[in-house]
């Protein structure tokens, strides 16, 4: 296989990888997967920006109109749930966020290995850009 189309399939595979790895990402750190019963104390003030600023759904338990005593039991369980979730997100933080930033960095060198020498350094502002609205974007969102 030449040397240049080895490249591209090399480039291919890692581009499909990283976009599995987003996917999976995107799907373990969506906390709007499931609707959760919140009390009044236990929102902060930028949670509470935050839900304000889309719509309220009715979660689909309550839309079966449950007595009070599944309410109840619904609620333990969705806390149950709440406990487990925290826990994957944890372990997806020290587990496999360093790999995923791993193959991120890959896959920018590359693609580096690509460019001229023009165009590699355009691209790395254009990367240092992203990574620095990123970071300000998550800081903007954690803020409590």
């Amino acid at each position: 296989m030449e040397h240049g189309s080895r490249t591209r399939l090399v480039t291919a595979v890692i581009l499909a990888v990283v976009l599995g790895a987003g996917v999976m990402l995107g799907l373990v750190s969506d906390g709007s997967l499931v609707a959760l019963p919140v009390e009044e104390g236990t929102v902060s003030d930028a949670d509470r920006y935050r839900m304000s600023d889309r719509p309220r759904r009715t979660p689909m338990y309550q839309q079966v109109e449950p007595t009070e005593a599944q309410t109840l039991l619904i609620d333990s369980i969705l806390e149950d749930q709440l406990q487990h979730m925290r826990s994957l997100h944890e372990e997806f933080r020290t587990t496999y966020l360093p790999q995923y930033q791993a193959l991120i960095q890959q896959t920018r060198e590359a693609i580096l290995e690509i460019f001229t020498e023009e165009q590699a350094s355009e691209y790395r502002v254009l990367l240092q850009e992203f990574d620095e609205s990123r970071t300000e974007g998550d800081m903007r969102g954690n803020r409590d």
